[in-house]
């Protein structure tokens, strides 16, 4: 279940790191989009940016 943060409700969690595809990912810093690989030790943000479904 998601739980509400900063208003926002984080995403689904993303499985693999787009930099070295290990899975090794923890919520990181107060944006709830933040990541960081405890692999390569690298920080990114996902955002969804739309699904691709258009609207009549």
């Amino acid at each position: 279940m998601t739980e509400p943060t900063h208003g926002r409700q984080r995403q689904a969690p993303p499985f693999h790191c787009p930099y070295c595809a290990e899975e090794d990912l923890t919520p990181h810093g107060d944006d709830p989009d933040g990541w960081h690989c405890g692999a390569c030790l690298r920080t990114f943000t996902v955002h969804l940016t739309g699904t691709g479904v258009q609207r009549p």
